[in-house]
Parts: structure tokens; C-alpha cells; sequence
């Protein structure tokens, strides 16, 4: 392949790819985002690892209260093990999967529309801000933009190559789409459009089939856990998406939803808010990809490249609609390379006129420039699994080598984080409903911390108590607390808590 490269070609595709690792991979573990809901991802991985057994139950979703399929687990898991259970070794998977999202998106031009069409559209996404952030921590709905690509490249290959295998594998990349994040079920209606735009209908039934064979197999896990347990996830979200809603966007005007979205979806991409050139340039790349597109329309080989390029960019915001609920957004994941690859195609379209070539070059230059002031390293780090081991640590010489029970005071966290190093460095807090111990320690992040009475279980549940010890831990405002049983009332220690108990 790179034999077909000039020199000037290879050092641009050199600097494209030495800049892509760079943005993932540098300082990525000071960078790590590690909260509670990472460590509970930690926490069942190592128990996966340690016991050789595969779950078969992913993530919680972020809202509806039902779980994910467990392709994200099996696919972190390893990384964690070979980083010996550092919190940084699914973020690794993450930036590797990154990586390969950007050179996938750099081959798939290249092949279609051109080297330098390729690159340029390249180099806007693997510079993005937003795309660099969520490449770099681990998080199940991260992957996502790789494996979209992935299964439209497989369609690509399928209509091009009219080889039936592309359509399996491109539902066996669905299959792992939806254990990642639900909404990625919007890329369906996009690939069921480009099929049946470039394919003949006739042939739909076994396109669907062997899509749907595909997706079964990486799906199957979680599929099979669903049915020895009589639908219960399947049934949560049925009754969630059926739910009234009042938030999302409700115009029922086409072209003006379109456009909110793309603009917030670009003012994402971008970090650039509230002014008009997000606007303008999501309006001039949606205009061109619709005029590219019937341009080429009677081009069989042409109308397949553009039509994935209107109907990812500008279908993907359409179908988005059809979710009411608050959109966030990593939502846009399953579609967060369209808008670069929209701009590939587009860029090929014009690129033998010289003067639009050189404004070409020239936006894509002033967007990277604006892209690198404004990454994640203007910020310095958060050290997060650093602090929180140390301050694991520092609780953990507090229990003076005895057991005891554990609570954390947050006002938007949770315990697994300082769980996970408590638990890998050998001192397992007794749950409660184990035994009541004979102390609790107590780790303060909120504003207030008065943990005698605080309307948490880990302390309700420990018994009327008092504080027996208080240390601040200088330079990140976090507080520690040790709380023994107060004297005037029976010493439940040596018991266990019942739920509700006070």
C-alpha cells in the first residue's frame, strides 16, 4: 500500500498518524476520568479476570435504569489484565480503537475519493476536540464511532464488491453497536436507505438476513442471558422508550431541526458556542453534500460514495429526532466520523478547481489550528487514580489494620473508585450487611461535610455514632473521617444491618 504513496503523501500520512497517537495516547493516564461509575466498571472486570468467568451484563445505561450487553466488559477486560488492574488500561483500548477509527476513516476516502480529500477529512477528526476527549478515557459508548464506521464500510464493501460476507460482518458490527449505547439503533434506517438506494430490492430479503445472522452472533451474550431470565432489560426499555417525555426537540419543521441539531452536534465537535460559524458551516457542508450527491446520482459508483455521506450526516440528525429524551453529546456517537466524512466527499467534488482547492486547504488548516488550541492539555491534569489511591491509602492506614465499614459523602459520585483500590490493595470494607464493625471511615467530597446524621445507607446503617477522628487531606479538598459507635446506645458491631435500619 504505501508504495503507491509519493513522498509528500507519506509525510503527510506520517504526521497525520504520529499526531493521531500523540492526542491519544499522551499523558493519557493523568488525563484518565476515574469516578465511581469507572470503578465499578474496574471492579467487574477484575472480578471477571480473577475468577475467569464472563458476565454477561454490561453497564447500566445512563438513564432508564435498564443494562447494557457485556461486549464492553469482554473487550476492556484484557487491557485491564495486562496493565496489571491500573484503571488506565481499558483507556488504552479506548485511544487504540480511536486510532483506528481515524486511519479506517483515512482508507476509506482514500479508496473512494482520493488521498488528499482523504487526509484532510482525516486530520479534522483526528483533531476535534470532542472526538480526542472521548478517545482517551474509558467509557462504553467510546468505541462507538469505530465500529459505525466500521459496519459502513462493510456496506460500502458489500454494494462495491457484491460480496454477500461484507453484509454479515456489517451486522456483526451492529451486534456489538448496541451493547455500547442504545441509540445507535439509528444507524439502521441510514443503512437501510443506502441499500436500498444501490442495491436491488429484490435482494433486500437476504441482506436483512444475513445482517441479522451477523448481529446475532456478537449480540448473542447478552441475547442469551435475556431469554433465561424472561426479557427483563428488553422489557425496561421498552416501557422507557414508550414513556412521555418532555424534553428533546419538539418541531416537527424538517429543515429547521435539522439544522438545530447539526449546529449543536458542530458546536460540540468544535467547542466553539453560540456564534454563527457553526451554523454557516454546518449549512455549507450539508448544502454541498446534497448538491454533490445529484451531481453524481446517475453515477452508480459515485451514487453509492455520496449517497453514505448524505444519508450518515444528514439522516443521522433526522433519525435522531425520533428520541425524546435530553439529548447529550456522546448520543452522536454512532455518527461522529459523518460530518468528516461528509466533508471528504465534498472536498473530492471540487478538488480539481484550483481556487477551491486552495480554500480547502486553507479552512482545514484554520479548523486544525483552532482544534489544537483547544484540546484536552490547555487543562492540567486531574490525576484522578493517582488521588484516588492515595486517598485510598490514607484510609486504609486510618482502619489501624482492623475491619471496618465504608461511606462516601459526594454530591455526584459514588464509592466503587476508592471500592476498587481499596479492594485491590487488600482491605476489602465489610459490608453492612455483612457485620457492623466496630468503625466506619468515611470519605468526604461534597461542600458540607457533617457526617453524623448524613442521609446515606453506608452511615444510617453503621448506627448512631461519633466522630472519632477528622483529617483533611491538603491541596484536593477531600476530608476523612473515622466514626466509632456512640457509647449511650446498645454496640450493634458484630451484627449485621438490616436495609433501613437506622
Amino acid at each position: 500500500m504505501l508504495k503507491n504513496f509519493s513522498k509528500i503523501q507519506l509525510a503527510l500520512l506520517t504526521i497525520l498518524v504520529v499526531a493521531t497517537v500523540f492526542l491519544r495516547f499522551w499523558q493519557i493516564r493523568d488525563y484518565v476520568v476515574f469516578l465511581g461509575d469507572e470503578g465499578r466498571d474496574m471492579s467487574v472486570m477484575r472480578k471477571m479476570i480473577l475468577q475467569t468467568r464472563p458476565v454477561f451484563l454490561g453497564p447500566t445505561a445512563s438513564v432508564g435504569g435498564f443494562y447494557l450487553g457485556p461486549i464492553y466488559y469482554w473487550m476492556a477486560a484484557p487491557f485491564l489484565a495486562l496493565t496489571r488492574f491500573d484503571p488506565v488500561g481499558p483507556s488504552i483500548m479506548v485511544a487504540i480503537f480511536g486510532v483506528g477509527t481515524v486511519l479506517l476513516l483515512f482508507k476509506f476516502l482514500r479508496e473512494t475519493v482520493g488521498f488528499y480529500p482523504a487526509i484532510l477529512a482525516s486530520s479534522l477528526y483526528a483533531t476535534a476536540p470532542l472526538i480526542v476527549r472521548y478517545s482517551r478515557s474509558s467509557w462504553n459508548p467510546n468505541p462507538l464511532p469505530f465500529f459505525a464506521l466500521l459496519m459502513i464500510y462493510f456496506v460500502y464493501l458489500a454494494i462495491s464488491a457484491k460480496k454477500s460476507l461484507f453484509y454479515l460482518l456489517a451486522g456483526a458490527c451492529f451486534g456489538v453497536l448496541i451493547q455500547l449505547h442504545y441509540l445507535s439503533i439509528m444507524i439502521l434506517p441510514v443503512v437501510l436507505l443506502i441499500v436500498l438506494l444501490n442495491t436491488k430490492v429484490k435482494t433486500l430479503p437476504k441482506i436483512v438476513l444475513l445482517c441479522v445472522l451477523g448481529a446475532v452472533v456478537t449480540f448473542s451474550p447478552f441475547l442469551i442471558f435475556e431469554i433465561k431470565h424472561n426479557f427483563p432489560n428488553f422489557r425496561t426499555i421498552i416501557e422507557f422508550v414508550t414513556r412521555p417525555s418532555t424534553h428533546g426537540y419538539s418541531s416537527f419543521d424538517l429543515p429547521d431541526m435539522v439544522q438545530n441539531y447539526g449546529n449543536i452536534f458542530f458546536e460540540n465537535l468544535s467547542q466553539l458556542y453560540g456564534t454563527v460559524i457553526t451554523k454557516m458551516a454546518f449549512l455549507i457542508i450539508a448544502a454541498l453534500v446534497i448538491f454533490s450527491f445529484c451531481v453524481n446520482y446517475k453515477s452508480k459508483e459515485k451514487r453509492l460514495i455520496y449517497s453514505i455521506g448524505l444519508f450518515w450526516f444528514l439522516g443521522g440528525l433526522v433519525f435522531i429526532k425520533f428520541y425524546t429524551g435530553q439529548i447529550f453529546d456522546y448520543y452522536y456517537g454512532f455518527m461522529f466520523p459523518a460530518p468528516f466524512f461528509a466533508f471528504g466527499i465534498v472536498s473530492a467534488q471540487f478538488w480539481q478547481n484550483i481556487k477551491a482547492r486552495y480554500l480547502i486547504i486553507g479552512v482545514t488548516a484554520i479548523c486544525i489550528l483552532w482544534f489544537l488550541s483547544h484540546e484536552f492539555y490547555v487543562t492540567p491534569p486531574n490525576r484522578l487514580i493517582n488521588q484516588t489511591e492515595s486517598v485510598a491509602d490514607f484510609v486504609i492506614a486510618k482502619t489501624e489494620g482492623k475491619p471496618f465499614n465504608f461511606a462516601l459523602m459526594s454530591d455526584h459520585n459514588s464509592d466503587h473508585a476508592y471500592r476498587y483500590f481499596l479492594d485491590i490493595n487488600g482491605n476489602k470494607p465489610t459490608e453492612l450487611e455483612t457485620m457492623i464493625t466496630d468503625q466506619l471511615l468515611v470519605i468526604c467530597e461534597a461542600q458540607k461535610c457533617e457526617p453524623l446524621g448524613y442521609p446515606t445507607w453506608e452511615i444510617a446503617g453503621f448506627g448512631r455514632a461519633e466522630i472519632q477522628g477528622q483529617w483533611e487531606l491538603p491541596n484536593i479538598g477531600i476530608s476523612v473521617f473515622r466514626l466509632t459507635h456512640w457509647p449511650g446506645v446498645p454496640n450493634p458491631a458484630g451484627k449485621p444491618a438490616v436495609k433501613g435500619s437506622k
